[in-house]
């Protein structure tokens, strides 16, 4: 793969990290959001499981994503020089 098509896959990767990222963060809220408020039909430690696992893998995609966008700042160390 050259240089090209792996900056270009990673444009591409990137937004998908961020949107999915949202997405499961969204769903993980709805499912405890259904589960507070409404009647879910699977047991409630078993959707409060599965809501908190969404929501924390939502929030790892999406900082994966974001961390592309915004990379890391190089600090210089000014006793090396």
């Amino acid at each position: 793969m050259s240089y090209e098509e792996r900056k270009s896959n990673r444009h591409f990767r990137t937004s998908m990290d961020i949107g999915m990222g949202i997405f499961y963060v969204l769903i993980g809220g709805y499912v405890f959001i259904i589960q507070s408020f409404g009647d879910m039909k699977i047991p409630s430690v078993i959707a409060w499981i599965l809501g908190g696992m969404m929501i924390v893998g939502g929030v790892a995609r999406f900082y994966r994503g974001f961390k592309v966008i915004f990379p890391k700042k190089q600090t210089t160390d000014s006793q090396d020089q």
